[in-house]
């Protein structure tokens, strides 16, 4: 039988290195399902090292509220002691230090840039910096937006002087935070957000399950299964490939290039950042928005940076050309690296064949009927919809129409491959469906923006012969 690997003379994978990882995803999925999804994306990052041209470090938080299951990912990797370093406390201080107690010749020892390169960076918690004050985040945004160019850093302070290291830096970062505050997605799209996201999005257990996973084996148990099985399947993958992978880009499916640019350009909008924001009312209850003009980035770095990552999950399941399976993880990625209002709403127009009626954004996103119409204004000025007025019996009601340039994700192709995830993600990734608030639990200051019930009292009124 022919060893695991990528033999150059036939540039396509070998069915046993597919074998190896469908084995891999099998133990991750019968000790922990939730998490089949999340590791997936993970050895995806990690396996962007070995491919050649890859220069770019790529850095995914996981994102949960606690005890969802980060952490666990995470550890699933925390075994490949040559190509990790882990870490529970971090600032971004420490890439470059200038400890006022520490002599400069000795610095360099404590330096963590260095020690990452060409590795991976794991760090189970980020929440603490995306916490600090205002002043702080900010000065740590930067100087972790710098290092994830890949070009190294150099900072200068009145007591060490210039310290630094310049040249090709390259690493992969995962890391885990609680859910996102809006403060750091407003400051990180002013500065160009190098981070990407994944949300764990594990089911709640109801109390059956608890009991059961009390008698099941202990956790602590089935994460060194999962260890284990990651060890052995990244060891197969670096042994076959010492000395990396010269990827011939020319093979890549221009269709599937092409998905990934409709990605960037979806996520340059959707993260994009208004600076000024206005809420001014009218007459006749209508509202009205003033904005500043977005901060949309380009879409070049996201396209590159989601193209590896494609290529990353290639190699990872064997393979040395990008197919249609690695562009679920760039719609997963590419839709989890937002502010959660907006791609929660963007998933529900997608799902409601591209429009979407103020009441079924206030039954879905549980709010009101103001903050639906701010979260619907905000994607008009990011350039993902279209706003029309005057809907509903009062006219009060605004319908938002996805913009046409953005069609493809109504697309049978784009339900495809979103579909193309195991019953188990698919389970633990399920969004509430598209739902209209029924007017009667509705307070009644919001009772008469809703159609249906001003035609019920139009229907009563004409039974009693009042109209």
């Amino acid at each position: 039988m022919l060893p695991f690997g990528f033999p150059p003379e036939t540039g396509v994978f070998i069915m046993e290195n597919t074998n190896q990882y469908t084995a891999w995803i099998k133990t991750i999925e019968n000790n922990f399902p939730d998490l089949v999804r999340p590791a997936e994306i993970g050895l995806s990052v990690i396996s962007q090292l070995k491919i050649n041209d890859i220069k770019n470090p790529f850095a995914l938080v996981f994102v949960d509220v606690p005890s969802a299951g980060k952490t666990i990912t995470l550890n699933m990797f925390s075994d490949l002691t040559e190509l990790v370093y882990t870490t529970d406390n971090f600032t971004p201080a420490s890439f470059v230090s200038h400890a006022a107690n520490v002599k400069k010749e000795k610095l360099e020892e404590i330096d963590l840039l260095p020690k990452i390169k060409n590795k991976v960076l794991i760090i189970r918690d980020l929440a603490t910096i995306f916490g600090e004050r205002e002043e702080d985040l900010l000065k740590n945004l930067g100087v972790l937006t710098r290092v994830l160019d890949g070009e190294g850093l150099e900072l200068d302070s009145g007591l060490h002087g210039k310290r630094g290291y310049k040249g090709e830096y390259n690493f992969m970062l995962l890391a885990g935070s609680t859910p996102i505050p809006p403060r750091v997605w407003k400051m990180s799209g002013n500065l160009g957000s190098r981070l990407f996201f994944s949300q764990i999005r594990s089911k709640e257990k109801d109390e059956n399950e608890l009991a059961d996973q009390l008698t099941s084996a202990s956790w602590l148990q089935k994460q060194e299964l999962c260890k284990t099985a990651t060890r052995e399947h990244v060891d197969k993958i670096w042994n076959a490939l010492p000395n990396g992978i010269d990827w011939d880009k020319s093979k890549d499916p221009r269709e599937f290039l092409v998905v990934i640019g409709r990605c960037a350009k979806l996520l340059a909008r959707l993260r994009a950042t208004i600076n000024v924001w206005e809420d001014r009312w009218v007459k006749e209850d209508k509202e009205s928005y003033k904005s500043s003009d977005p901060i949309i980035e380009r879409p070049d770095r996201i396209n590159q940076l989601l193209y590896n990552l494609a290529r990353g999950h290639s190699v990872a399941t064997g393979r040395r050309q990008i197919d249609q399976g690695d562009l679920a993880l760039v719609i997963d990625v590419t839709l989890d690296s937002a502010p959660r209002t907006r791609t929660n709403l963007f998933r529900l127009l997608v799902d409601n064949n591209g429009e979407l009626l103020t009441n079924q954004v206030m039954g879905t996103l549980n709010c009101s009927h103001t903050t639906a119409h701010k979260e619907m204004e905000a994607l008009k000025v990011l350039g993902i919809v279209d706003i029309n007025e005057g809907y509903g019996a009062t006219g009060q009601e605004k319908n938002i129409t996805l913009k046409e340039d953005l069609s493809w994700f109504l697309s049978d192709q784009c339900k495809e491959i979103r579909s193309a995830v195991s019953n188990s993600v698919a389970a633990a990734s399920k969004f509430v469906p598209v739902r209209f608030i029924p007017p009667e639990e509705l307070p009644a200051s919001l009772q008469k923006y809703t159609s249906d019930k001003l035609i019920e009292d139009f229907e009563k009124a004409e039974e009693k012969g009042e109209i």
